[in-house]
């Protein structure tokens, strides 16, 4: 599963770490947390952070009970910063998930062949 999420992120020219020890840059930090795929982007205006968890099983009591909000980002002054947050599940689970979270977290449905069907956070 983790393949296929990192391949659709590198698509879209994101730089990704697989479940990173530290943060791979200055401007992230975190505390007892660490996703599975990370990944980040940034050009003279932008600076973006991707934070994947990838649940093969879903659980929303195991997935709510991690440490997200340890997470900071403190893009430069000159850039605009952002986080997306992505919950990938294999394809045939999504009756596990809480759609609630669809208001903070994309939610990437895994095939087998590995193709990803998205549905994007609400905004």
């Amino acid at each position: 599963m983790k393949e296929a999420v990192r391949a659709e992120l590198v698509r879209e020219h994101y730089q990704v770490v697989e479940e990173p020890l530290f943060p791979p840059a200055r401007w992230i930090a975190w505390a007892g947390y660490r996703p599975d795929l990370l990944g980040y982007r940034s050009d003279d205006q932008t600076q973006e952070l991707v934070l994947v968890e990838c649940e093969t099983h879903p659980s929303m009591h195991r997935f709510l009970a991690k440490n997200f909000s340890s997470l900071s980002f403190q893009p430069s002054i000159t850039r605009v910063g952002s986080i997306r947050r992505i919950l990938a599940v294999p394809q045939g689970r999504l009756h596990a998930v809480d759609l609630g979270l669809r208001h903070r977290w994309d939610i990437w449905l895994i095939g087998r062949a590995g193709s990803v069907q998205k549905l994007l956070k609400l905004d």
